[in-house]
């Protein structure tokens, strides 16, 4: 068989069921990634060995070795007036490629299923070959929910705060003196901080808690600034980017999710991430370093939330960011949440935390290093099965 780079291929039964224990899914089908060593070997893409081509076969069109298959064609942009929410499309990924392409159709008015059915394809890779405008756009539907576990704890945004944009807070501020204040930027981005204790020039909205209840708004801010947080804020992401504008009723409607045991070390991180985000705005270009650790601390925090989303997904790869964090920096954290509002003893903090994370090559960074080489394949679960989560 002649297979080439993003193809649709299977595995040999029998070796699929060798290596299916190391996958994250179950089903046997794959786009190859990469051709290694003249072609005897291939790199498939969510697969984290090396396969041999020997071991590689077609993926027949049949509606059982393609059924994980849908199509996900481009839609044209609409036209969205002045003050018009923007209008959401949602793929059904259970949608049968096939059956999806019956809707579509080419300049002509012929629909693509008919089109397929004229040229007698037996296999999905021959179709890629032939159609490329239509290859394109097919996508596997990989179902991971065996990983992905309810969480015991969790609360809609706006039941344990009021969510109002900040235009409507400075008009009644005054009705809100004795609230802990979240602050809301308009505009998201995969590296910057979209939650903060600081209003700023860019501040879109406002959440306030009653009662002083600080510790669930500093966790709302660790949970927001994640890139989960930020994945459940946008409608959609484009080319797998975390980006685009938050709207309030998005704010309204997220739902905050946590472990028991780890809440608490997730609000000492969001305490020191945010001092170090203050310096590192301030000194970055003289410290380097601060851009590092800031760097650092946010994919942590990253890692943390998707760990307790997708604990299977790290049990299975070995690891747990969330254990090696609590474990190698808890006494600190404390002592950092306690000291928040004093500069001198931020920085000793700060010292205290490089060295402590640094400090085991069984600790936190080897955990991160660990993450790293999952970390994009984790995101791609989690926005495939946002709705699931």
């Amino acid at each position: 068989m002649d297979y080439k780079k993003n193809d649709i291929v299977r595995l040999r039964n029998e070796y699929f069921d060798k290596i299916k224990s190391k996958l994250f899914f179950s089903q046997n089908i794959f786009f190859i990634d990469q051709f290694l060593d003249d072609g005897d070997f291939v790199l498939l893409r969510n697969v984290d060995i090396t396969v041999p081509s020997s071991e590689i076969r077609p993926v027949k069109i049949d509606g059982k070795e393609d059924r994980y298959i849908y199509y996900d064609p481009v839609i044209a942009a609409d036209v969205v007036h002045p003050d018009e929410p923007v209008k959401c499309h949602h793929v059904d990924r259970d949608e049968y490629y096939l059956q999806k392409m019956k809707t579509c159709f080419d300049s002509k008015g012929q629909s693509y299923y008919d089109i397929l059915n004229e040229e007698h394809f037996v296999y999905v890779h021959e179709l890629q070959h032939s159609k490329p405008y239509i290859s394109r756009d097919l996508r596997i539907n990989y179902k991971v929910s065996p990983f992905i576990k309810p969480l015991p704890s969790k609360m809609k945004l706006e039941t344990v705060a009021t969510v109002m944009t900040y235009r409507k807070y400075l008009d009644t501020q005054h009705e809100w003196d004795n609230c802990i204040k979240v602050y809301i930027e308009k505009k998201i981005c995969q590296s910057k901080m979209v939650a903060t204790s600081v209003c700023t020039e860019k501040t879109a909205y406002v959440l306030l808690f009653e009662n002083d209840n600080r510790f669930d708004a500093k966790y709302s801010e660790f949970y927001i600034n994640s890139s989960i947080g930020k994945l459940f804020l946008l409608n959609k992401t484009t080319k797998g980017k975390l980006e685009g504008n938050v709207t309030i009723a998005n704010l309204r409607k997220l739902v905050i999710r946590w472990e028991d045991i780890y809440k608490e070390c997730c609000v000492y991180l969001e305490c020191l991430t945010q001092v170090v985000y203050v310096y590192e705005k301030r000194l970055g270009s003289n410290i380097p370093a601060l851009t590092g650790l800031l760097s650092f601390l946010s994919q942590v925090r990253d890692a943390m939330v998707m760990e307790m989303i997708m604990p299977d997904l790290f049990r299975k790869a070995n690891f747990s960011v969330l254990k090696k964090w609590k474990h190698d920096t808890d006494a600190i954290m404390l002592d950092s949440y306690l000291a928040e509002e004093a500069s001198d003893k931020q920085i000793e903090l700060i010292e205290k935390l490089i060295k402590a994370i640094g400090s085991n090559n069984d600790g936190i960074v080897n955990e991160m290093a660990k993450y790293r080489i999952y970390m994009l394949e984790f995101m791609r679960f989690a926005e495939q099965n946002k709705t699931d989560l």
